[in-house]
């Protein structure tokens, strides 16, 4: 009899483990066979600042991006519609698959914080058809690319 309540015990065991949640990636969660996105607790829903976006110095239309390299005629997008992309984007906490970190909150400024808000602007920029890959090449914003090299922020920045 002793036999028979240590397989049963050992079943009902393998069963409720089988029931618990597995973790697929730092943002999602799987439980019996459906994965749901999770957000951290430190993570933020608040839209992003002008302040944290460049004035980007490159015109739209003028052809050439930094050290004269030929970017696309609809290069860099209007400041506002990146913005729309960046907020959109920053929600999400990816683009297309590829994982972004933008702290909103306008105060943190250290080099780490402000490296990851380049990358994250660039990811955007260079995805911003909704196609991975085509969008703006970097070239077109020389802002975000000394930002992301040194997480210092350029001083074209908006003040708005």
């Amino acid at each position: 009899m002793h036999f028979l309540s240590t397989i049963t015990a050992l079943s009902l065991l393998a069963f409720t483990a089988s029931a618990l949640p597995t973790i697929q990636s730092r943002n999602s969660l799987t439980v019996d066979g459906l994965t749901v996105r999770v957000r951290a607790a430190n993570s933020t829903s608040a839209a992003v600042s002008p302040t944290l976006v460049p004035v980007f110095s490159i015109k739209t239309g003028s052809l050439k991006g930094a050290n004269g390299v030929a970017i696309p005629a609809d290069c860099p997008p209007a400041r506002a519609d990146f913005i729309a992309k960046l907020n959109t984007n920053v929600a999400a906490g990816s683009v297309l698959g590829t994982s972004i970190t933008f702290n909103t909150n306008a105060a943190v400024q250290d080099v780490t914080t402000n490296k990851n808000r380049a990358t994250a602007m660039l990811v955007t920029l260079q995805n911003f058809t909704g196609k991975k890959g085509v969008g703006c090449p970097a070239a077109s914003t020389p802002e975000l690319l000394s930002q992301q090299k040194t997480g210092v922020v350029s001083a074209t920045s908006a003040t708005a």
